[in-house]
């Protein structure tokens, strides 16, 4: 009876849910491009909807339209749904049933009638009534997009926008070095002795040090960091290791990993034109350098807003300043848009927008068309920040006719490479020069060559198949025949040319040299003395490229001088360009052979330069490296910014000054003196002490990342639509102690993770459950998904194949686009089978691995602070079926076999490695269930053959991977 291998049980027991998962992935991988919001949030309609009515509807739709058509108001959400004179405009929920939708379409209606939108556009509305049609806009009528009702001292009232203050220090005001990990844990046990809940008991020690291992690194823990906590698991021991896994470079990739998640990292643009960004894999590695380093945070602010305006004290400062700037250029963009100045504002909203929500957890961009509608942001605020980046230079010329490219600045260099750098060009100008000189003296030399009787291959009689060619250059005419190297014996050529009078020619034959040419063409010269044979070997250098003299001879002005050559008995490529007659006598023979000479002479010279300059490139430096980096505009191109009215790029209101939010501002929000485009004093303000936001969203990012969720679960959104701090005491502590110690991220998470709060044990607890259901206060751990780069990477560990490797340029061998001449990335190639961390694979727009996208890697498209977190089959399915896990599977069942011959050693070893923690025996009754152990006392392994048993093996290492504990941290 066959026995059926692990896999195939747990392939079968999970076989209904196929469809479904089917059809989901075929969903999500088929639809459009995802934007920057949910289609089911207001953020959407604000970003993709309203701006496109604004512009193309309201004209004949709203409430300034002279004339209504259709009865029809498109400027109010409830007069939309109650529609015009063809009844409701949208049905929410239904997009095929909306009338908008036909119109759009030009299926019913053609709307607008000044021509069809964007297919892109249309499905932004189909996405966005599908997803229920959410629109913030109340009342019948609109206020006016430039209303200024927004009361800033009463917005300053909340609590995002209130003055940090630390109301959990002692009465010294002041904390010794474990004191941080004390108050987190203070802080939390108020709120649960508040709420009558009970702590949870330390989380067993395997299990402590996997979710640490994890979320310091990315990685599990090593076999010696396992067993010196097993030896001894003491607050002594822990701290030791937190220090070493701190300082590891695995740390910095790790955390700069979720940064990029942030930045809306990626190596290409997406869009309608997927641009590769040849240079943004530099942006990758100044993250992973600054958090190797400990960077202090709001130095990395400014460095991301103003970096090429900052001052350096060296080379490698000035680098890191240009890279940082990168930050402001990763966003997807729509390259091919005609409308260059609606591009533009589009590049300014990105920016303004991911500004907003990475470091102030804000959704400015909200308030492109009107007043923010939820948070004390007036459309002013917006434009006072648009003409910061306005006044910035993102993109730069075209990459081809109508496709913006983007700005790049070069990076600082050492002297010594700029010396061979300057070396280089100073000899290639040099030999450049002579080369010019020496084409000229070619050229005079031709010109006094005396004037023959041309005879063009175009203008040649043939016999048999000829191909016409350009391939080699230096033809005459429009270019030159080849027989192809093929019917050798049928193909002939003929020159023919009745000259104007009787004497001597010199008859040269033009063509070009190579080694794959006949040696031995035949060729035949009708003289009037009678036929001469002459062979040619087209495969040895000419002295006069491309002409080769024949000889002189005597022609008769009444019959035709002719010059025939064949492909008969020849071997390689028989090439026909031109021929030409030129008449001679005693006196120009001796003038035509020194004119010949002399021509032979420059063509040499010429020779003997192109190959000095080719030599000279083959030993060419390194170029100058450029990173994708903004730069200020021209001053005269630098001003502040009107407002748009309706967010329209051509219905401009009054000037902004350029500034920043005034709510977060104690004063004037105006920058009084620019210098320059403002990103400076922007960059200032944003890591100013006083102001409210950008500690709180930092430190809160820190905290979700180490305990799961944030004290505002919103990491992106600390506005009127967020949630609210769940510890407001504690975060603003967090806060002010993060700026107190110089910004640095480090020490922050060692006290985090020092915290008896990080250890407990996440077992649940129904009592405790039904008070805090959702853990808001912590009573126990938050059970953890591994980042879906974590689960690749530890699979790797576990086959013994990661390497400390860190490669650069991932996407160098892409041109312009990521594929050769179109916007598809099917073909391009993830690298996931590369024994490298994942943070170095490349990042396509479009194309994410399967593997990754199942396991809920970031969109790039998106700025993602909290990653989506699924538990489906399919991630099952996808885990299973790989053929890069099942290679892995194989690898590392190789692997403890090597180390390991018994069958209960080698299963200990696999939960070892692939789930950092000891076998039990609940696991050996269940893998000896799955793969149908034998009867008595004899175990199924010692039955087989040792070839079988490898095989047993691997499907339990796959099935370990597959399994939800291998994904999740306890």
């Amino acid at each position: 009876m066959r026995i059926p291998s692990l896999q195939c049980i747990l392939t079968a027991l999970i076989a209904p849910a196929l469809a479904l998962v089917i059809a989901l992935e075929l969903a999500f991988s088929c639809g459009p491009i995802a934007r920057a919001f949910e289609p089911g949030s207001v953020e959407f309609f604000e970003q993709k909807i309203r701006p496109v009515l604004a512009e193309h509807c309201y004209e004949c739709h709203s409430e300034d339209a002279d004339h209504v058509g259709g009865s029809l108001w498109l400027d109010s959400a409830e007069m939309m749904r109650d529609g015009g004179d063809s009844g409701p405009a949208i049905e929410p929920g239904d997009a095929t049933a909306s009338v908008l939708i036909s119109a759009l379409r030009y299926e019913s209606s053609e709307m607008p009638p000044s021509g069809k939108l964007a297919d892109d556009v249309i499905d932004d509305f189909v996405r966005w009534i599908d997803a229920g049609a959410i629109d913030p806009r109340t009342g019948n009528r609109p206020a006016p997009a430039t209303s200024m009702s927004i009361d800033l001292d009463e917005g300053r009232k909340f609590w995002a926008f209130r003055p940090l203050e630390d109301t959990t220090q002692n009465e010294s005001g002041r904390r010794d070095r474990r004191s941080i990990s004390e108050m987190i844990d203070t802080e939390v046990r108020k709120q649960l002795d508040a709420a009558a809940l009970v702590a949870r008991p330390p989380a067993p020690p395997q299990q402590r040090l996997r979710r640490l291992a994890f979320d310091l690194t990315g990685l599990p823990p090593s076999d010696a960091i396992r067993q010196r906590w097993l030896d001894s698991p003491t607050d002594e021991t822990w701290e030791a290791i937190v220090d070493e896994l701190i300082d590891s470079r695995a740390f910095a990739q790790q955390w700069a990993r979720h940064w990029m998640d942030v930045a809306r990292y990626a190596d290409s643009n997406g869009s309608d034109f997927n641009a590769t960004y040849h240079d943004a894999w530099r942006y990758r590695n100044y993250l992973i350098d600054s958090f190797d380093q400990d960077r202090p945070l709001d130095q990395l602010i400014r460095q991301h807003v103003a970096g090429d305006l900052l001052p350096a004290e060296s080379d490698g400062d000035r680098h890191d300043n240009l890279v940082a700037t990168t930050f402001l250029m990763l966003g997807p963009k729509m390259l091919s848009e005609r409308d260059k100045h609606k591009l533009v504002m589009d590049v300014v909203d990105d920016q303004i927008d991911t500004l907003g929500r990475a470091f102030l957890g804000l959704t400015l961009g909200c308030a492109r068309c009107h007043d923010h509608k939820f948070d004390p942001i007036p459309m002013r605020d917006y434009y006072a920040l648009a003409g910061i980046f306005k006044s910035t230079q993102s993109l730069n010329g075209e990459s081809q006719q109508y496709v913006s490219d983007f700005n790049r600045v070069e990076l600082p260099v050492s002297a010594s490479h700029q010396q061979q750098l300057d070396d280089y060009q100073n000899s290639k100008t040099r030999l450049q020069r002579q080369l010019k000189e020496a084409k000229e003296n070619l050229k005079k030399a031709e010109s006094e060559r005396t004037a023959g009787f041309l005879v063009d291959d175009v203008d040649a009689e043939k016999t048999g198949t000829w191909v016409e060619s350009t391939y080699t250059k230096g033809f005459i005419g429009k270019g030159y025949s080849h027989d192809d190297n093929a019917n050798k014996g049928d193909c002939s050529i003929t020159f023919r040319r009745r000259l104007p009078k009787s004497g001597n020619y010199t008859v040269r034959f033009a063509y070009n040299t190579s080694g794959n040419r006949a040696a031995n063409v035949p060729v035949t010269i009708d003289t009037a003395d009678g036929q001469k044979q002459i062979s040619v070997s087209q495969n040895k250098s000419l002295t006069g490229p491309p002409w080769k003299t024949l000889g002189t001879f005597r022609f008769d002005q009444n019959l035709d001088a002719i010059v025939r050559l064949t492909n008969h008995g020849t071997s390689g490529y028989v090439i026909a360009d031109a021929v030409e007659f030129v008449p001679v006598d005693d006196t120009s023979n001796k003038d035509s052979q020194k004119t010949e000479q002399r021509i032979a002479i420059a063509k040499g010279d010429v020779r003997a330069i192109e190959r000095q300059l080719k030599e000279l490139d083959a030993t060419k430096p390194p170029p100058i490296p450029v990173a994708m980096a903004p730069a200020d505009r021209p001053t005269d191109q630098i001003g502040d910014c009107p407002l748009h009215i309706r967010g329209e790029v051509r219905n401009l209101g009054d000037i902004v000054p350029r500034g920043f939010l005034q709510v977060c501002s104690a004063g004037d929000a105006t920058i009084e003196s620019p210098h320059g485009s403002g990103r400076l004093e922007l960059a200032h303000w944003l890591t100013d002490p006083d102001n409210p936001l950008v500690a709180r969203v930092m430190v809160n990012r820190l905290w979700a990342k180490v305990f799961g969720e944030g004290i505002v679960r919103t990491v992106d959104n600390f506005g009127q639509r967020g949630e609210r701090p769940s510890q407001p005491a504690l975060l603003d502590a967090l806060a002010i102690e993060l700026m107190r110690s110089g910004w640095r991220a480090k020490p922050m998470i060692r006290q985090m993770v020092l915290s008896k709060t990080y250890s407990r044990s996440s077992e649940y607890h129904e009592p405790s459950a039904q008070t805090d259901p959702e853990n808001r206060w912590l009573w126990r751990a938050h059970r953890k998904r591994i980042p879906a780069e974590a689960i690749r990477d530890s699979m790797l560990v576990a086959a013994g194949r990661l390497t400390d490797q860190e490669p650069t340029a991932p996407v160098a061998d892409k041109g312009v686009l990521v594929t050769k001449n179109n916007a598809s990335t099917k073909e391009v190639v993830s690298g996931i089978d590369q024994p490298i961390r994942t943070v170095y694979l490349p990042v396509i727009r479009s194309n994410i691995d399967p593997l990754l996208r199942s396991l809920d890697i970031a969109d790039p498209d998106l700025l993602v602070g909290k990653r989506p977190v699924t538990n489906v089959p399919g991630q099952t399915l996808v885990l299973l079926n790989s053929e890069y896990v099942n290679a892995w599977a194989m690898q590392t069942a190789d692997r403890i076999a090597s180390d390991h011959d018994a069958w209960d050693d080698q299963i200990a070893a696999a939960y070892q490695v692939c789930l950092s923690r000891e076998v039990t025996v609940a696991d050996c009754d269940a893998i000896e269930h799955y793969l149908g152990g034998l009867a008595g006392s004899e175990s199924f392994a010692e039955a087989d053959s040792p070839d079988r048993q490898l095989r047993q093996l691997r499907d339990v290492v796959a099935a370990l991977f597959a399994s939800t504990e291998f994904r999740l941290l306890d």
